[in-house]
């Protein structure tokens, strides 16, 4: 529904930029200058075409994560988190298998890393420009259900995984410390499967849902807001554009500086 050739090598090379610009960064900038950890919740929606599927369904994952920023000067910092994610999939089917399924369970539960590289790319007076790359993957964790109605006993065993990598600008107006709005526009590459095991007495089968790269855009305003001298909220709120509607994103962060 939304491959686009060519679109993993534009990512690439937004992402080849990125690091570029992060290593001109001057040697002097090398040592950790600020370090800040806390924790920040994540939520986002991705309308999709499995592979060899014509029907769209949509992934929706929200995430629980820990989080460190490192500052190196100069307007670049890097972020690790590390937490738990649950991720739902909306109308998804599995119709290769002996007994047809259509997903309509709770959310999958998983573990997700993350890491995210900032770095400021030019400024003029209260306005400046800084580039932006994350990559998270999720790491799905199995899940069981057993196949009601039927006269013998059966089950289904279903486990999934993800991994989103995104890189744009991001234009940030610096009026004051206290508080700095921020527009970001981003391609985000999503990759993802749904591996669904079913097993009826003598019957069974095995069938995986698969999406190699999913190219998207994304705009999002969002915003740093220093509660105190340690203290500080990080939000964000966006969409994503598609044929026919939009997906949404979200996050919403509480940092403490040591």
């Amino acid at each position: 529904m939304r491959k686009r050739s060519g679109g993993a090598w534009r990512l690439i090379s937004l992402g080849t930029a990125l690091v570029l610009a992060a290593t001109h960064a001057p040697a002097a900038e090398s040592k950790v200058k600020t370090f800040m950890a806390g924790l920040n919740i994540d939520h986002f929606s991705r309308t999709i075409v499995w592979d060899g599927d014509t029907a769209s369904s949509r992934l929706r994952a929200s995430l629980v994560s820990a989080r460190a920023d490192f500052g190196f000067g100069k307007g670049l910092t890097l972020s690790l988190s590390a937490g738990l994610s649950l991720t739902d999939f909306e109308g998804l089917a599995f119709g290769t298998l002996p007994i047809t399924i259509e997903y309509n369970a709770s959310p999958m539960k998983g573990l997700v890393l993350g890491a995210e590289l900032e770095t400021l790319l030019f400024k003029s007076g209260n306005f400046e420009i800084k580039a932006a790359g994350r990559f998270v993957s999720s790491f799905g964790m199995s899940k069981t259900w057993p196949l009601e109605g039927f006269a013998v006993q059966g089950e289904a065993k279903g486990r999934s995984n993800w991994m989103e990598a995104s890189a744009g600008p991001r234009l940030a107006y610096v009026l004051s410390g206290a508080f700095v709005p921020y527009l970001e526009v981003n391609a985000r590459w999503l990759r993802t499967d749904f591996r669904m095991e079913e097993t009826l007495e003598d019957l069974h089968g095995l069938e995986t849902k698969r999406i190699n790269g999913d190219l998207s855009f994304s705009v999002a305003l969002g915003g740093d807001a220093r509660v105190s001298d340690r203290l500080t909220i990080k939000a964000k709120a966006g969409f994503v554009p598609y044929a026919g509607g939009a997906d949404i994103l979200a996050s919403v962060g509480l940092m403490y500086m040591f």
